[in-house]
């Protein structure tokens, strides 16, 4: 399927915006082109919702997050939780960035979401921001009740960079407290470094640039991220070489057909069901990387209907 006029003019725009710098950007630069990137393709802003910045205190220190409530008022009953991790290749991105998305899945879903601000590489290296998000969604499993929200109904989401740290929370709670985790939500995960690139048909066919994400812009993600003391291969880093599949919940992947990483997701998935995992894995064949998050796409919202309507089957039971 060819890609969509919606995906490719927005492709145009933000290559015209991209092209031919000067030199390279500091890092500073950098994560200030990314948050305009994404609060300037986001689109309409949904309002149904009300929302409170916290920290979440650890054994490092509070972790901020914001609390998306549904409806604005309080309910009588508690709600299920989502916990989200955002992308941006774990050195870019914030909670603010991902904001508008987090908001249109909160009121279509009915669910909390807790969008988690965890520690960026390079400045705070791996395992920093992974700590971040299993002190989180640990806190969330015992006092879920404090933000109104159902424990016994938790699941976790991520997108990109945030799909593997998803991934990576949930293989580890789920092994040392079976079934804590209920669902995860992989959304266009970076799910191997391990391998090189030509382990992966989509990275080379896709990866050179013209569709948002390079293969050169995940290789220096992960040098961001790692040492060269790590082992790329530790299931930490690399959920794809996780051995024992048997402690996760139903997964839902969501990939776009012009990704890169899209045939990694699809193995993962294959993996999962393979070993009796249930696992949905849907790809939207006409667009990109990260179309969930420019809501001004006729695609991004029929992702965003998609994935409410999934957290509502596996959170919601019996009110479908």
């Amino acid at each position: 399927m060819t890609i969509d006029p919606q995906t490719q003019a927005l492709l145009d725009q933000i290559n015209q915006l991209v092209a031919d710098p000067d030199a390279p950007p500091s890092m500073a630069d950098t994560r200030i082109g990314a948050h305009a990137l994404f609060t300037g393709f986001e689109g309409e802003i949904e309002q149904g919702c009300r929302t409170e910045d916290r920290q979440i205190p650890t054994g490092e220190g509070g972790v901020p997050v914001r609390i998306y409530h549904p409806g604005g008022d309080s309910v009588s009953s508690l709600l299920p939780i989502v916990v989200f991790f955002h992308g941006g290749g774990w050195s870019l991105g914030d909670v603010a960035a991902y904001d508008s998305l987090v908001r249109s899945l909160c009121v279509l879903s009915g669910t909390i979401y807790v969008s988690v601000d965890y520690r960026l590489a390079p400045e705070h290296k791996y395992p920093a921001g992974l700590n971040d998000c299993l002190a989180v969604t640990d806190w969330l499993l015992s006092n879920g009740a404090e933000i109104g929200g159902d424990s016994s109904r938790l699941a976790v989401m991520g997108d990109s960079a945030g799909g593997n740290l998803a991934a990576v929370v949930t293989h580890q709670i789920n092994s040392r407290q079976p079934h804590s985790i209920r669902a995860q939500f992989l959304l266009y995960p970076v799910m191997d470094i391990s391998q090189p690139h030509d382990h992966y048909p989509s990275r080379m066919a896709l990866g050179n640039g013209e569709y948002l994400l390079s293969r050169e812009g995940i290789d220096k993600a992960s040098d961001w991220y790692l040492t060269n003391e790590n082992d790329r291969a530790d299931p930490a880093l690399s959920p794809a070489c996780q051995s024992e599949l048997s402690p996760l919940p139903p997964t839902v992947i969501v990939v776009g057909g012009y990704d890169p990483l899209r045939d990694e997701a699809r193995a993962y998935h294959d993996r999962l069901t393979s070993v009796g995992v249930q696992s949905l894995f849907k790809c939207y064949p006409s667009t990109i990387h990260a179309f969930l998050s420019f809501g001004l796409l006729d695609v991004a919202q029929q992702g965003r209907r998609y994935i409410a309507d999934q957290v509502q089957r596996l959170l919601h039971p019996g009110q479908n």
